[in-house]
């Protein structure tokens, strides 16, 4: 098994008083991940529970103090997977570190909105979240060379970074374990919530945001593709943010006369799970969305790589009104930095606009500079 950059994170980040919620999609590694994590805690005082079992949920049924405290007492560190299958698990969590705040708790949770409602309203300030994606470059290239590492750029483009894929050999094995991943976990705990009234509608909604990655997205449009009203398109698209199947980048703007301020771009957390939506497996050579595919790649793996770093990046595209545009925009300490993705050309121009008003030039980022950039 490929071992998780964010185990050393999450080791390292622990503190007294606070819960660990690791959130992430089905099937991304969280119990091997947790498996990682335990072999730093002595066995004899570590609990470890799954969620998925009936047996963690009738050990978990009590908010009694006196009955939580002789589960507990003699344990020095809580692990529960899947905390979502366990009822009323957020106000458990809560009279446990109450009362035994030097206990070292450690969560993960699916693509479960209702975990993170109940750790939002009764834990705020109390925990220390982290968020686990499909493998990163690095962590699918731990050990090679540089010079081996390009290898595996046509699989990420095509099959993205799900771990059970990296052991499967043929094309036709990766291609039905994605469509397998789309038909029975992607949305499930999504539908499960019963706030989507036409289920069908939410699929196709992820397949239309599918087609248009990296690129501006309008609401309107997207509005009258599904015959349904505008409100409940934004709060599908928030449901699929916070289900990890797509993410939300934002237009920089100072509010100069002639920036975009108000337009939204999105990208799949994973490639492989795009493709598969698409139904579109074909070799990079063939496709005509490889700059797409780049675009989308590029910021996922950016955007891990921060996450795994416990940086705090703001990360937008720039645009104008009559077109000069910058793909990925990043500030930190308010620092901006700006880079163009090109995935055949090695050359970019910064715009005269964007040059004279915030004085950083365009870094292009391409096939042979990728890896500085994202590991």
């Amino acid at each position: 098994m490929i071992l998780r950059i964010l185990a050393k994170t999450i080791l390292e980040g622990r503190k007294n008083g606070f819960i660990t919620v690791i959130y992430g999609p089905r099937r991304v590694g969280k119990t091997f991940l947790l498996r990682e994590i335990q072999k730093k805690f002595p066995v004899q005082k570590t609990l470890l529970l799954n969620g998925d079992t009936q047996e963690t949920r009738d050990l978990l049924d009590t908010t009694s103090i006196t009955k939580l405290a002789q589960i507990v007492k003699n344990y020095s560190s809580i692990i529960i997977d899947e905390a979502q299958r366990v009822p009323n698990i957020s106000l458990v969590l809560k009279i446990i570190i109450d009362n035994f705040p030097k206990k070292d708790i450690i969560i993960t949770g699916s693509t479960s909105l209702k975990l993170s409602r109940g750790v939002a309203e009764t834990l705020t300030g109390r925990t220390i979240k982290y968020y686990l994606y499909p493998l990163s470059t690095k962590e699918l290239s731990a050990g090679k060379t540089k010079i081996e590492m390009p290898y595996f750029l046509s699989a990420q483009l095509i099959f993205g970074g799900y771990p059970y894929i990296q052991d499967l050999t043929s094309t036709e094995n990766k291609k039905k374990y994605l469509i397998s991943i789309v038909d029975d976990y992607l949305f499930q705990d999504i539908l499960n919530l019963k706030e989507v009234v036409v289920t069908g509608n939410l699929r196709k909604l992820a397949t239309l945001l599918a087609y248009q990655i990296g690129q501006e997205v309008s609401l309107n449009e997207l509005s009258l593709s599904l015959k349904i009203d505008v409100k409940t398109v934004s709060r599908y698209i928030d449901l699929l943010k916070q289900g990890f199947i797509i993410f939300e980048v934002g237009a920089f703007s100072r509010n100069l006369r002639k920036e975009v301020a108000k337009n939204k771009k999105y990208y799949f957390w994973d490639l492989g799970i795009r493709n598969a939506l698409l139904g579109l497996f074909t070799p990079l050579e063939t496709r005509g969305d490889i700059g797409f595919l780049w675009e989308n790649f590029l910021a996922v793996e950016r955007t891990k790589k921060a996450h795994y770093e416990n940086k705090i990046i703001q990360t937008y595209f720039w645009r104008t009104y009559d077109n000069a545009e910058i793909d990925w925009i990043e500030i930190e300490d308010q620092k901006i930095e700006a880079y163009e993705f090109k995935w055949r050309s090695e050359k970019g121009k910064t715009p005269k606009s964007f040059l004279e008003n915030y004085k950083e030039k365009v870094t292009v980022i391409n096939k042979n500079n990728y890896l500085e950039f994202i590991t």
